[in-house]
């Protein structure tokens, strides 16, 4: 059976062929956003690139094969070295970025724990922003602080009070090892539900980034999420009943959607391994969302374990990153801003 993930893989490998670039090229003239409500006349307000990393354990395998946190919870390589290749990358073009940080880096010992804690203050001292990821299911860390295991990575599988849990230690985690308070959120695996809603809000989070509007996937196990039914695209406030419903905007907390994007009939998300189709949907949410009141955030996710292979060599993830960044950067009107100054900005 394809997966999402061997999908994902098979576009990446092929893209880095000559025909299968030149390919995609043509095809990214169909990239689309449906349901985003168009640009009215007149001057615009800045347009926001919100690039945002998942902060995890694991690596890319020189084949392309990424290798999880939930496959391998002990590879802090993706940490230390994920996160050094990034901020090398970012700080070249003085593009800030927001790290959704999984605790489970707390988990390491020795020489390794202190790699990561050197990372993550660099990346404070960088003023990039480092925001709290949860992985309940791989996080080991987390399990050690609640004193428990935990069988699931979606929030559907747990109610409100073990939610409040993961996220009131994941947070104090972060506090105790950077001195920081996290102040944004994304569940692992995109996996937020109603209750999550109700535990960010309690434990003062501003903003969330896990909707990926008209996406869905893993129904059937522990990484469960859907949201097929929000097609927004522009920032709401979550629902205190209905996640899903952008309507109801009865809660404190500010979703900020990972920009997604269509294309004969699949809605992916702006992710640098479509480097060609990254660069449509940029252009298409350049031209068409409208910024007459407020600046626009053009959400882009990728991972840590992304941007490394497990010798600590950069990955091809991160030159397709600089080819972005160096065309983006280009326009005037575009920013690269973490998601708390996005955040502010439009609130």
């Amino acid at each position: 059976m394809i997966t999402i993930n061997s999908l994902k893989i098979g576009i990446y490998n092929f893209s880095d062929t000559v025909i299968g670039r030149n390919i995609l090229r043509l095809l990214s003239k169909f990239a689309k956003a449906r349901n985003l409500r168009k640009s009215k006349p007149g001057k615009r307000k800045k347009f926001l690139i919100v690039i945002t990393i998942d902060t995890e354990s694991g690596y890319t395998a020189k084949n392309s094969k990424r290798m999880w946190q939930k496959q391998q919870r002990d590879a802090y390589i993706g940490y230390y070295k994920g996160i050094e290749n990034w901020r090398n990358l970012l700080n070249h073009y003085n593009a800030k970025a927001t790290f959704f940080l999984s605790t489970n880096c707390f988990s390491a010992k020795g020489q390794q724990l202190t790699k990561i804690l050197t990372q993550l203050r660099h990346l404070i001292k960088e003023k990039h922003e480092i925001g709290l990821h949860i992985h309940p299911d791989s996080d080991l860390a987390l399990q050690k602080e609640l004193n428990e295991k935990f069988q699931y990575t979606s929030s559907r599988f747990y109610d409100y009070i073990k939610i409040s849990q993961f996220v009131k230690a994941g947070k104090q985690l972060i506090r105790k090892n950077t001195g920081i308070i996290p102040a944004s959120f994304r569940w692992g695996n995109w996996a937020l539900d109603t209750a999550a809603v109700k535990a960010l809000q309690s434990n003062g989070f501003k903003v969330d980034s896990s909707a990926t509007p008209g996406i869905k996937g893993h129904l059937n196990d522990g990484m469960h999420y859907d949201w097929s039914k929000a097609k927004e695209h522009y920032p709401w406030r979550l629902s205190l009943s209905d996640y899903q419903n952008t309507l109801h905007k009865n809660s404190k907390v500010l979703e900020m959607p990972i920009a997604t994007f269509n294309l004969l009939g699949m809605t992916l998300r702006a992710d640098p391994v479509y480097p060609e189709l990254l660069k449509a949907a940029f252009d298409y949410y350049y031209r068409n969302a409208d910024r007459s009141k407020k600046p626009f955030a053009f959400v882009v996710i990728s991972h840590s374990i992304e941007g490394t292979h497990i010798d600590g060599s950069p990955t091809r993830v991160i030159k397709d990153m600089e080819e972005f960044l160096s065309y983006a950067s280009k326009f005037v009107d575009v920013g690269f801003v973490t998601i708390n100054e996005a955040y502010k900005r439009i609130k």
